[in-house]
């Protein structure tokens, strides 16, 4: 990504201003008081402007955002699935930004020779020379390689990449100014939003990105049939560019389609999301913008995902707290929930956990007590976002992608089956996660967890002890506070330590004869190994003389 210098940041602030006005947003332009740095033609496109007002209001907003460009797309597109922060018929308007984009003259032969530095008649059957898709990042063209796989061509924007990110460095100072004068700004944590959609944004920028994610993608996938991952061709592919097989399919809320594939709409949107809950709970790495545009379906009923540029990740931690929480929700543990929120939060701050409590339970039984089409989704979104700023609660970045990603299948949903009941949609998958916390792989998985914190414990602690040991030996620590009758204090802290000790070495002989037990390994008394046998023993000794010391201290 290239530097924006601050005339170039100067000359994109007057094109947004200036593109505002053209489209009859004088009183933004006014109240920004930047007005001033517009060149003289601002009047004309002021005066020009008058004519606009014959459109709906809506239109032109939709309209403005098209012309801003990319940048601006991109968060209408977000905005389009938010119907918690914006009304109906804007958001109604917005969701045509996800095709409805203008082209850009893009001279796709010369552009290809440039970007691959090859003879394209020796390598390409044939190029379209329009595109059959236009978004606001890239084009899409079909062509033809000489051994006849028919392939799409995805060509990044000229310039694009300066544009962006002076766009984001625009939203960014003013969410900065607005978080000055406004204190309820500040506390909707928006500067951190704006952080996450500019790393989302910057993401699909680089398509190589987008291609490992491609890859990675086919990977996970790879032993499900129920999903088909269209093939990269690398040779052909650049950072600015990727050819890829063309899917021959029809877009995801396409009922006509389904009818002449002989698919029933309730089976397919129950596949795709059982396919999204996979890519959430099981693999951690989820399709962050699966609208109608980017899933489609196949004659042969498979789920294709394309358009790989946004993708959410998680590390294993944060999807076990996701996983965990899923199965709350399920069982309307709010007090769990409300545990597992803490966890995953980056800072909150809950002043009353039973208002917190209550607030969840409404929204459980708003869920569960009805059909999709008869939840008020702007009402229960809306109350999600009250509840996450009262309590001060900050997520991670992928949330607010997971969170955009269940949205924009929330409106799919809709399309294709108004009758469904999320929660029952998703309690078959969610009982096969449960069942694997149960089964005999994933209980020695977290024994051999616990043995290793065990050992990394009586590893590290003694290291620690004896650094801080040598710094005391050295005088390198100095002991403020008074400390009054500190034999005891000292007799206090001797007893602890044995009961820390008695509990990790009883914990560590149980973990180990268990995971000695699970492998049958050596010579085996009622099928279970000696030493398994000797480290029950030596677990059950030490805990007896850890509660008989409990009992004497009390």
């Amino acid at each position: 990504m290239k530097h924006i210098n601050g005339f170039q940041k100067i000359k994109r602030v007057g094109q947004i201003l200036k593109i505002l006005s053209k489209h009859g947003f004088d009183e933004v332009v006014s109240r920004s008081n930047l007005d001033r740095i517009l060149p003289d033609s601002f009047l004309f496109w002021n005066n020009h402007a008058r004519k606009v007002f014959e459109e709906d209001f809506n239109v032109r907003v939709r309209l403005a955002i098209e012309e801003l460009g990319p940048t601006f797309i991109k968060l209408g597109q977000l905005l389009s699935n938010r119907p918690d922060i914006i009304p109906k018929d804007l958001q109604e308007e917005l969701i045509k930004l996800q095709d409805e984009v203008a082209l850009e003259g893009i001279d796709i032969r010369k552009r290809l020779a440039d970007e691959l530095e090859v003879d394209l008649d020796e390598h390409f059957i044939s190029i379209d020379e329009v595109p059959i898709a236009s978004a606001s990042i890239a084009q899409v063209y079909r062509a033809t390689l000489k051994n006849g796989k028919e392939v799409v061509l995805k060509v990044k924007r000229e310039e694009i990449d300066e544009v962006i990110q002076a766009d984001l460095d625009f939203i960014k100072d003013l969410v900065k100014l607005l978080q000055r004068k406004y204190e309820v700004v500040y506390k909707m944590n928006l500067y951190q939003i704006v952080l996450s959609f500019e790393s989302s944004l910057l993401n699909e920028l680089s398509f190589t990105n987008e291609i490992n994610n491609i890859e990675r993608f086919r990977r996970n996938f790879k032993e499900n049939k129920d999903v088909y991952v269209p093939k990269v061709y690398r040779k052909y592919s650049t950072d600015t560019l990727i050819c890829m097989e063309y899917i021959d399919g029809v877009k995801v809320n396409d009922l006509e389609g389904f009818k002449r594939y002989g698919l029933y709409p309730k089976s397919v949107l129950q596949n795709v999301l059982d396919l999204y809950l996979e890519q959430v709970l099981m693999h951690g790495f989820f399709h962050a913008d699966p609208h109608p545009g980017n899933v489609f379906v196949n004659h042969r009923g498979q789920i294709v995902f394309i358009d790989f540029g946004a993708m959410g990740f998680m590390i294993p931690e944060d999807r076990k707290i996701i996983e965990a929480m899923v199965l709350d929700f399920l069982a309307n543990d709010a007090k769990s929930l409300i545990k597992n929120i803490k966890k995953l939060s980056v800072a909150h701050h809950i002043e009353d956990e039973r208002r917190l409590e209550r607030d969840a339970y409404e929204i459980f039984e708003m869920i569960k007590q009805n059909a999709l089409d008869d939840i008020d989704i702007s009402v229960m979104l809306q109350k999600l976002n009250i509840v996450l700023q009262s309590n001060h609660i900050l997520l991670p970045d992928f949330v607010y992608l997971l969170l955009r990603g269940v949205s924009i299948l929330e409106g799919t949903g809709r399309q294709l089956d108004a009758d469904l009941n999320v929660p029952e949609s998703i309690e078959p998958f969610a009982k096969k996660i449960a069942a694997e916390k149960f089964s005999s792989e994933y209980i020695l998985g977290q024994l051999k967890e616990k043995a290793k914190f065990a050992k990394d414990v009586l590893t590290e602690v003694p290291l620690d002890l004896l650094t801080i040991l040598e710094k005391v030996k050295e005088d390198k620590i100095t002991v403020n506070h008074k400390m009054q009758d500190f034999d005891n204090l000292q007799l206090i802290l001797h007893r602890m330590g044995n009961k820390f000790l008695l509990s990790i070495l009883a914990m560590t002989f149980g973990v180990g004869a268990s995971i000695l037990a699970h492998g049958r390994v050596g010579y085996l008394i009622w099928g279970i190994p000696v030493l398994s046998w000797f480290g029950f023993i030596m677990s059950f000794i030490l805990c007896f003389a850890l509660l008989s010391h409990l009992y004497k201290s009390k």
